[in-house]
């Protein structure tokens, strides 16, 4: 039985990927010899859904948010809706990082 009692029971085997699964399981293996009773027929996972289309945090044209070097990108971001233009976040964001980087490469030169 969850211990989230808002949690509504799924499979996530039909939301996510057989490699992602399949890594979840290899590790959940893993952890049971640190921490055993972690892989039994009774470990739930929780597998969260977030979005925050309507929010829209205070970036930057780079993405870089309030906090100093701290980008957000992707659905998360509240700037985008769908992979595409999600992928697309990070690219602008990754260009600014290496615009950065090669500034700070030629003042050290």
């Amino acid at each position: 039985k969850p211990t989230l009692e808002d949690a509504t029971p799924g499979d996530l085997r039909f939301v996510l990927p057989y490699r992602y699964i399949a890594d979840i399981l290899e590790m959940l293996k893993a952890l049971d010899k640190l921490a055993p009773g972690v892989w039994s027929a009774h470990t739930l996972l929780y597998g969260v859904e977030v979005k925050f289309y309507s929010r829209q945090l205070k970036l930057n044209s780079g993405l870089e948010t309030e906090v100093k070097n701290l980008f957000a990108v992707g659905d998360g971001a509240g700037v985008s809706r769908g992979l595409i233009q999600a992928s697309a976040t990070g690219i602008i964001a990754a260009r600014e990082i290496l615009r950065r980087s090669a500034l700070s490469v030629q003042r050290c030169a």
